[in-house]
C-alpha cells in the first residue's frame, strides 16, 4: 500500500510539472514531436524516481549514491548535446592536424566536418601543408574518395591509372592519344569527363580531366580545378578554397 501511495505521489508531481510547463510555454505541447518527447521523458522520470524512492526506504545510502550517479549522467548527456556543434568542430580540427588532407570546412557562422554537399553554401575549406610541404586533399570523384595533390604548375586534373580504375574508368576503354611534356619527359594521357568532384561543400559537375598512362603516386588537381572555384588563396601555410 505504501508503495502505491509513493508511486501515486511521484506521478502526480510529474503531471503537475508538465501542466506547469505547459502553462508557461503553451506552444511546446502543440507540436506532436515535442509532445511525444515530453511524455517519454516523464515516463523515464517516473521509473527513475520511483525506483530511487523504493530503494531509499530500505537502503537510503545506496539510493542517494544511485540518484547522484544518474543525475551526473544526465548532466553529462545534456552538456554533450548542448555543445555538440562545438565538439564536432574541435574533433575535426584535431583530425585535420592528424590528417591534413581531411581539411576543415568553415561556414559563415560555424565550423563543420568535411562531409560532402552541394554548391551554394558559401563555405570555405582549409588545408594545412602536409609533412612533405604539399597540399593534399581528399575528394570524392563520382562518389569514390581519391587523394589529390594540388599542383598549381599543372593545367588539368590528372588521374593516376589506379585512381581512374577505382572510379570505373577502365584502361582498356581509354584512348591515350594526347602527348604532353612533363618534368619527367613525354607522357601520354586520355581525356575523360568526371561526373562530379566534391570537396566539402564544393561540388563541380562535368569536369574535364585526363588519365595518365604512366603510374603516379597521387592524382593531381591543377589550375583547371582551381579556376572553377569562387576563389582560392594561401594564407601562411594554409590553402583556402572558396565555394
Amino acid at each position: 500500500m505504501g508503495r502505491l501511495i509513493v508511486a501515486g505521489a511521484v506521478l502526480a508531481a510529474l503531471v503537475a510539472l508538465v501542466l506547469l510547463l505547459n502553462s508557461a510555454f503553451p506552444t511546446v505541447l502543440a507540436d506532436d514531436q515535442n509532445r511525444v518527447q515530453v511524455f517519454v521523458t516523464v515516463g523515464w522520470l517516473v521509473l527513475l524516481i520511483g525506483g530511487v524512492t523504493m530503494r531509499f526506504r530500505s537502503q537510503p545510502g545506496t539510493a542517494l549514491r544511485a540518484l547522484a550517479a544518474w543525475v551526473l549522467i544526465a548532466l553529462v548527456l545534456i552538456w554533450i548535446y548542448a555543445y555538440r556543434f562545438e565538439a564536432a568542430a574541435i574533433g575535426n580540427r584535431m583530425l585535420a592536424v592528424i590528417l591534413p588532407s581531411h581539411g576543415i570546412v568553415t561556414e559563415p557562422d560555424q565550423q563543420a566536418s568535411v562531409s560532402g554537399g552541394s554548391q551554394g553554401t558559401g563555405g570555405e575549406v582549409r588545408f594545412a601543408l602536409n609533412q612533405f610541404g604539399h597540399y593534399q586533399i581528399d575528394a570524392r570523384v563520382n562518389g569514390v574518395y581519391i587523394t589529390f595533390l594540388v599542383d598549381t604548375g599543372a593545367t588539368d586534373i590528372v588521374l593516376s591509372p589506379d585512381d581512374a580504375q577505382r572510379i570505373g574508368l577502365s584502361e582498356s576503354l581509354l584512348n591515350f592519344s594526347e602527348r604532353v611534356m612533363t618534368a619527367n619527359g613525354v607522357a601520354y594521357t586520355a581525356p575523360v569527363t568526371l561526373n562530379n568532384l566534391t570537396i566539402g561543400p564544393i561540388t563541380l559537375n562535368r569536369m574535364p580531366a585526363k588519365v595518365n598512362h604512366s603510374q603516379m603516386p597521387f592524382s593531381l588537381l591543377g589550375m583547371r580545378f582551381l579556376n572553377q572555384l569562387h576563389g582560392w588563396r594561401v594564407e601562411g601555410q594554409t590553402l583556402i578554397l572558396e565555394q
